[in-house]
């Protein structure tokens, strides 16, 4: 029997999946990002897998795909079947690669399938769709569904296939253990970039306290943090929130959220932040 046939998935399985995939940005939210859709698309794949597993262990499988996950919309298809691969190879005290990986690789891909399949691609679609609408022809829609779709089909299909495969091939060698030693710690480095970045840009939070010195003065206490170390506050007020929630296994977040919505309130009224 040859590798290829030794795949957990067959190619039927993994048609069905791509079928089953097309509504996975359908369920996006802001909390979670499109995490649902992921879960949604994942779960035959993990009925495979876990058959014969203990509840707990199906459990923690879906739960380790309903965290927050955002990308483009065709790069889902590449991301969905590398985690297939990690999830159907590793071991299952290395699970940990599966989320990394999710982490460390939506950033980039969204990158790329914004600025080429969206800002790029979709902006030829539209003129070429938009012209033809302007001049009466009930074509435009239709040409610019069509030409869109002709990119991203092809993409969102071999994406899947090969991300699943080409994954699966690689994890299946004699030295697949060292490959994944090392493609853990590469993982592990790029997700903390990334999660490191997230936070930069989703939390804000500047000291507003500044003391008026002699002749004129003033000192910033925001300015001295950013020459110490900039977005120093974000950083610590995202890391007391984790082991916050932590600490309570994730059972009071809407106690942090309130408490927080409550003291922001009083520190920028008071003036301390602003």
């Amino acid at each position: 029997m040859s590798e290829k046939d030794q795949n957990l998935m067959s190619k039927k399985d993994i048609k069905h999946l791509f079928w089953r995939m097309q509504t996975l940005s359908m369920s996006g939210n802001t909390e979670r990002g499109g995490n649902l859709g992921y879960l949604y698309s994942m779960l035959p794949f993990l009925r495979k897998k876990y058959r014969e597993a203990s509840l707990e262990a199906r459990k923690e499988a879906m739960q380790r795909h309903l965290e927050y996950v955002i990308t483009h919309h065709v790069a889902f298809f590449l991301l969905i079947g590398t985690s297939m691969a990690l999830e159907e190879k590793t071991a299952d005290d290395d699970k940990e690669i599966v989320s990394n990986t999710k982490v460390s690789l939506m950033g980039p891909l969204a990158g790329l399938g914004d600025s080429i399949l969206s800002y790029t691609w979709l902006a030829i679609c539209g003129s070429i769709g938009a012209t033809l609408a302007t001049k009466g022809s009930i074509l435009g829609p239709i040409v610019m569904f069509l030409m869109i779709n002709a990119l991203w089909f092809p993409l969102k299909w071999f994406g899947l296939k090969e991300g699943y495969e080409r994954g699966v091939s690689l994890l299946s060698n004699s030295n697949s253990k060292t490959a994944i030693q090392r493609f853990s710690t590469a993982a592990n480095a790029m997700g903390t970039v990334v999660v490191a970045a997230l936070v930069v840009s989703n939390v804000h939070l500047q000291l507003g306290i500044k003391l008026k010195l002699a002749k004129g003065t003033t000192l910033n206490f925001q300015s001295m943090l950013d020459k110490i170390l900039p977005n120093l506050l974000p950083i610590l007020l995202t890391y007391a929130c984790y082991w916050y929630l932590k600490k309570t296994n994730g059972k009071h977040v809407v106690s942090l959220i309130i408490g927080l919505l409550v003291l922001g309130t009083l520190l920028y009224m008071w003036g301390i932040i602003v």
